[in-house]
């Protein structure tokens, strides 16, 4: 019987390594000042670290070049628990209807958790920094046993997908 080596990597604070290959290592909590080549390495950066601690992430928010060069240069990472609900008012069938007085009750997983996760595009290297972390949660977080749960474990592979297409 063969065995598979994995070879560690080290992490420093210069460069991250991600390896997807080794679930069993943890992740390092994000900070300041941790440096990613993408932003879309660091969303998934924050993702998988966000699965490994039971919360679920979203894009809040991301800045852009003024000269109109639609270059990105800032990403605001949130904990999907961030924000209040705001109810606003609905036109049904023509009638509009008051928000306030006439809502059925319905559960919503917006409660004004503050973790989130800045990263800025540094201009001379053209890699993405975190500025900002804060990881100080205001709600449970998914417990080990209920992660696979989770909204952001919702993904089906494609060929799962074309294996149920197909039947």
């Amino acid at each position: 019987m063969e065995e598979h080596e994995h070879i560690s990597q080290e992490t420093n604070h210069n460069d991250e390594i991600h390896s997807e290959d080794n679930y069993n290592e943890r992740l390092e909590t994000p900070y300041v000042g941790m440096m990613f080549e993408t932003w879309e390495e660091a969303q998934k950066y924050y993702g998988d670290y966000g699965r490994q601690e039971g919360f679920w992430i979203r894009i809040r928010s991301s800045s852009k070049t003024r000269a109109g060069l639609d270059e990105v240069t800032s990403k605001k990472f949130v904990c999907a628990h961030q924000g209040k609900y705001i109810p606003q008012n609905k036109e049904i069938f023509g009638e509009k209807h008051n928000a306030k007085t006439q809502s059925r009750s319905c559960s919503t997983v917006k409660c004004g958790c503050k973790a989130n996760m800045r990263i800025i595009l540094e201009k001379w290297s053209m890699k993405w920094r975190v500025s900002v972390f804060d990881d100080s949660h205001n709600h449970k977080v998914v417990t080990p046993a209920k992660r696979m749960k989770m909204r952001s474990n919702r993904h089906m592979p494609a060929a799962a997908k074309s294996l149920v297409e197909t039947f």
